[in-house]
Parts: structure tokens; sequence; C-alpha cells
């Protein structure tokens, strides 16, 4: 009970104990030295025992120090473990603990596995980021091959025709084709460029980039695609268009290759407070809790979810089985003032 007390009692404890045994003993030694020595001097007696008391001050402070201060020179070496690399290192507790260090080394000890905890997530999704990455180069690849590789050899072919063409008209109807052809591959080309970054979102803005993919999308898939704007449109930061577009995006993805739907509505919703997108199916549904992430509709729904809560929005998922899907994605308007972002709020019209 003793070496648990503060540091400041043990010092006292110790220095009380100090001066009441030196009263004691010392009046105890001079008067049993006195007696026998009567006529001697008192004054190298008093110095003897004003050296004797310092010196067995100096030692027992010392030593109650010491033992008082170990479980901060633990932290000190804990501390140290930890920047130099060993991430493992965690303050041992020992008997002599003062009870605010004891406090001070648990707090120290959980943010150390806080930190190992935040370390693995990063790495988990790091490992995860980088294989969506991989997802999208893999589906840019693909497209580039299916459609442009093959576009561009059947220009090719269609060159070989014209330059063995017998006769004018011939060679006139194979040009014709190639036109059409080049326009076709041109348009390819240009909706993939619009996916991988669209200029209808920096120039004219969010709403009239969603309603155009969702047009586009409904020309593509042949599903009923409804969209509209609730509240009063505004420009945002070009960060959250972004991340706003990039789920709108993958989330009509995921219906026209999952959801198997014959109708889907997406909803922009502007107010004071925040920007919220709702986009909704009758699908065949499924249940979010048993996705994997390592599946390709689990690193879609992940990748969603990591753009909105980068730009401080939350996101979910509500649906199962056969009654479709709801996706809600909510920024709220104070993160559209946030400083260190840059992040501001521009009201302009949009048709």
């Amino acid at each position: 009970m003793l070496l648990a007390l503060p540091i400041t009692s043990k010092i006292l404890i110790a220095n009380t104990a100090i001066v009441v045994s030196g009263a004691i003993g010392g009046t105890w030694f001079t008067l049993a030295i006195a007696r026998g020595l009567r006529d001697a001097d008192y004054y190298g007696l008093v110095a003897l025992f004003a050296g004797l008391g310092a010196l067995v001050s100096v030692i027992v402070n010392y030593l109650v120090l010491r033992a008082a201060f170990a479980p901060l020179r633990s932290l000190e070496a804990t501390v140290t473990a930890v920047r130099n690399g060993d991430v493992l290192a965690r303050a041992p507790h020992l008997a002599t603990s003062d009870p605010a260090i004891d406090k001070l080394r648990e707090t120290l000890n959980g943010m150390l596995d806080a930190l190992a905890g935040y370390r693995g997530q990063l790495r988990a999704t790091s490992s995860k980021i980088i294989t969506a990455q991989e997802e999208e180069r893999r589906r840019i690849s693909r497209e580039l091959h299916d459609e442009t590789a093959q576009a561009l050899t059947s220009l090719l072919i269609r060159l070989r025709l014209v330059q063995n063409a017998r006769t004018l008209e011939e060679a006139h109807r194979e040009i014709a084709e190639l036109r059409e052809l080049t326009v076709q591959t041109i348009e390819e080309v240009r909706k993939l460029a619009i996916e991988l970054r669209p200029t209808t979102l920096d120039n004219l803005g969010l709403v009239a980039a969603i309603e155009w993919y969702c047009r586009d999308y409904r020309e593509r898939i042949g599903a009923t695609i409804a969209f509209d704007v609730h509240g009063t449109p505004r420009r945002v930061h070009p960060e959250i268009e972004l991340v706003v577009y990039r789920v709108a995006q993958e989330a009509l993805t995921n219906i026209a290759r999952h959801a198997g739907a014959s109708e889907a509505s997406v909803v922009l919703a502007f107010s004071d407070d925040s920007l919220e997108m709702r986009i909704r199916d009758n699908g065949i549904g499924f249940d979010p809790s048993s996705i994997d992430e390592r599946e390709e509709r689990g690193l879609g729904l992940f990748g969603m979810r990591e753009r909105v809560e980068l730009v401080g929005g939350s996101f979910s998922i509500r649906g199962g089985p056969g009654i479709g899907t709801v996706l809600v994605m909510r920024v709220p308007s104070i993160v559209w003032g946030d400083r260190r972002l840059g992040l501001d709020s521009v009201p302009t019209a949009i048709g």
C-alpha cells in the first residue's frame, strides 16, 4: 500500500520519518554522550550529527525518489522504443507506480493499441484501394479492347476493301461505311473519356452532369431512370461534386450489372444544412451486410463509402432480397465552408 501511494505522499512520509527518527535518535544519542563527556566541546558533536542527518536524508530521499520515478523512466523508455520503430513496445506496470502515473501508462498503452489498430486498418484500406484501382484499369482495358480496338480493326479491314475496290462506286460505298464506322469509334472514345473525367461536371455543374449521365445510361441499358432535383440547386466545392458524381456513376453501374432492375431513380436534394442524394431501384435486391468486399460489388460499395467519408459525409444502403435497394449519401453544409479544404458554396442558376 505504501509503494502505491502518490509521489508527494511517499516523499512526505520519508522526510517525516527522517525528521522524527533523527529527533528521537539524535536527542537520545546526544544525551548519552553528553553524560559521559561533561567537559567536552559540543560544537564538533553538533557538526557530526548535522552531517550524519544530512547524509541520511540525502540517501533516503534518493532511494525514495528513484523508486517513485521508476514508472516515469519506464514511460520514457517505451516512448523511445516506439520512436525507434518498435511499434509493439508497451509500458509495464510497476509496483511502485504512482496512481496518476499509472493512469498515464494506461492512456499511453491504449493510444499505442489504437494506433496499431489504425495501422492495420490503413494497410487493409490501402490494399482495397489498390484492388479497386486494378479493377478500374481492368474495366478500362476491357472497354478499349471490346469497343475501340475492334472498331479500329474494322477500319483497317475497310481500308483494305477500299484499296482493293474494282469500281469507283464500290469505293464510294466503302468510304461511306468507313465514315460511319469512324464516327461510331469517335463516339465510343468520347464516352469513355467522359466516364473517366466528365467535362460537363466542370463546366455546367453537378445537376447537369448527373442528368446527362442518367439520360446516357438510360439509352445504353434500356431501363427507366428518373432524375429529380429537390430544393434550389447550387454549386459546391468541385471535390464534393466529383464525389457525388462518382457515387452516382458507380451506383448506376452496379444496378445495370447486378440488380436486374427495370426502373431506377436518382434524387438530388439541396437544403440549407446538407446535400443529399438518394438512388433507388426495383431490382432483385441484396443484403448489404452479406457482401464480401473482395467481390466486385463489394469493392464498389467500399469505394463509394470511402469517397463519401473522405469529404465528411455519411453513406448508407438499405434493402434486401426481392425489395430492391436504396442508397443514401449525405454531405452536411458545414463541410462546404471548411477552410482547411477550401470548400465554399456558390449559388448559381442551373437549368
